[in-house]
Parts: structure tokens; C-alpha cells; sequence
């Protein structure tokens, strides 16, 4: 049986690269988790933008922590989460005026993207919150881990690359118990 040097430096390299790409995974997903479930903990909500009416200011697939805010002390310019309408659709928009009635604060909200503000005032009671983080793409993240499939293709994603990395490992073990330096032997295919 003939075999083959292939150098151990590309392997080395190759191994590190898929540790950090598995670091990188797992601290995603860490932070995904913590923003869905940690933070609604602390009295404040997690949203994942799902449209781009906030752009630039706020990307799709962004994510966002809302934090209470008293319907007194809202501003014009403030960003805020509100939930309106008889399915109580949450979306993000900008207040761009305040208005007195009789009956309490309304809102007129605006998405920055938008060219008009939105067509009906909003009840200042309808605001969730105003938005005080904003973290761009780990929204995705959020959503994927949200469903079972997406929990499925994140752990495969991991298991794949512990896969890899344990393998590329053992090839380097075996280079090092050949005491070949510099060097991995592989078997050469027939």
C-alpha cells in the first residue's frame, strides 16, 4: 500500500478556520436566545423587523428591544413599537406628530422609507415601547431558532462542523503518532 504526504500546515489551518466558524455559530445563537428569552425577562420585548419601511435607519431581519415608555414622554423623532388594528399587528414606525384630543395623545407614525405617514393616527396607548436597541441581522437568527426545522438546520449546521473539525483532528493526530513533522500520511485510493 503506497501512500501520499499531504502537508499538515492547510489541514491546521483548515481545522482552526471551522473551531472559529463553530465559535462563531454558537455565540449567534447565544445572542439569539438571549434576546428572545432573556430580555422579555427584564420587562422589555424583542421584536424581529419583518419589513423595510424603517430602512436605513433599521434593517429587515434586524432585531429590536423595546423598552416600556410612559405615553407622557414620548417625542416626536422617538421610534416606537406599537400594536394596533383588530389583529393587533405590531410594526416599528417613527413619530413624526403629536396630537392632543380630548380623549388622550394620538400618534402620527411614519416608516422612514415610507413617503407619507401612515395613513390613520395611533392612541399613544397603543405603544408597546420605544425602541432603545437595534442589532442587524440576528433577527434571522431568532426566527430560525424559533421553529423546530430551523432548530434542526442550526444543530445540523454544528454537528456538521464538529464533524469535520474531529475528523481533520484524528489527521492530525495520526501525523503526530507517525512522527512525520510538517507532514500527514494519507492512504492513497486504489
Amino acid at each position: 500500500m503506497t501512500s501520499r504526504v499531504v502537508l499538515a500546515r492547510p489541514i491546521r489551518a483548515l481545522r482552526r478556520l471551522l473551531d472559529l466558524a463553530f465559535l462563531g455559530l454558537a455565540l449567534v445563537v447565544v445572542v439569539a436566545l438571549v434576546l428572545a428569552r432573556g430580555v422579555p425577562l427584564t420587562g422589555r420585548s424583542t421584536f424581529v423587523v419583518s419589513g423595510p419601511s424603517m430602512e436605513p435607519a433599521i434593517y429587515q431581519g434586524s432585531a429590536i428591544v423595546v423598552d416600556p415608555v410612559d405615553p407622557g414622554a414620548l417625542r416626536v423623532g422617538d421610534v416606537v413599537s406599537l400594536r394596533v388594528g383588530p389583529e393587533q399587528a405590531i410594526f416599528t414606525h417613527r413619530i413624526v406628530r403629536i396630537v392632543e384630543r380630548p380623549d388622550g395623545l394620538w400618534l402620527e407614525t411614519k416608516g422612514d422609507a415610507n413617503e407619507a405617514p401612515d395613513p390613520a393616527l395611533v392612541p399613544a396607548a397603543s405603544v408597546i415601547g420605544r425602541v432603545g436597541l437595534t442589532i442587524s441581522a440576528i433577527g434571522y437568527v431568532i426566527a430560525a431558532v424559533s421553529t423546530s426545522s430551523g432548530l434542526l438546520l442550526v444543530g445540523g449546521l454544528a454537528g456538521v462542523f464538529l464533524a469535520v473539525v474531529l475528523v481533520l483532528e484524528g489527521a492530525e493526530a495520526e501525523a503526530s503518532r507517525r512522527r512525520e513533522p510538517g507532514a500527514l500520511v494519507l492512504p492513497e485510493r486504489a
